[in-house]
């Protein structure tokens, strides 16, 4: 019974971590179609945009790899190249406060997602070294045991072929 309750709670858990993921991913789609809107605004406005189009969309490539891979790593650089990409629009359009409440509006949702990203790739770490991953069904744990405990021979069955392949080597009854 406790085993089934620990691959309840590891279930719920994974269910969990692969909502997250998900959401992420949509995210760093979603913050990719803001290179549209860099673009377009670096053809409108100044050159300089075309800058803040490459972060946005260097910090969507690490993003969407650090959800594929469950790499925080990834995700720690595309929360520093968002970082950078918030603090570079605002040195480009100009200070103030109607600017900065903005940016922190538009990449406010954007440096969430990255922090909740990685709590969820520590518990999918931590879910990998859990008996039962990635599917924590009792069947199918016990099933896998099964199939290794058949891998297994007996050391009396390894004597019994130690045997048999001496006898093979010496030649048998049939050559007399």
């Amino acid at each position: 019974m406790e085993l089934e309750e620990e691959f309840s709670r590891n279930r719920a858990e994974m269910k969990r971590i692969k909502r997250v993921s998900t959401t992420a991913a949509l995210f760093y789609v979603l913050f990719s179609c803001y290179v549209l809107f860099e673009l377009f605004y670096s053809i409108m406005v100044t050159p300089f945009f075309l800058l803040a189009a490459l972060l946005v969309a260097a910090a969507s490539v690490t993003g969407f790899l650090g959800v594929y891979k469950k790499d925080n790593r990834f995700i720690i650089a595309s929360m520093v190249l968002i970082a950078v990409h918030a603090i570079a629009f605002e040195l480009l359009v100009g200070v103030d406060l109607l600017g900065v409440a903005l940016t922190l509006i538009m990449n406010g949702g954007f440096m969430i997602c990255p922090i909740k990203m990685i709590n969820a790739n520590k518990s999918y770490h931590f879910l990998e070294e859990q008996f039962g991953f990635p599917n924590f069904e009792v069947r199918q744990a016990m099933y896998d045991l099964d199939k290794k405990q058949r891998e297994i021979k007996d050391p009396y069955a390894i004597k019994k072929e130690e045997i048999e392949k001496r006898s093979a080597a010496h030649g048998g009854m049939e050559e007399l």
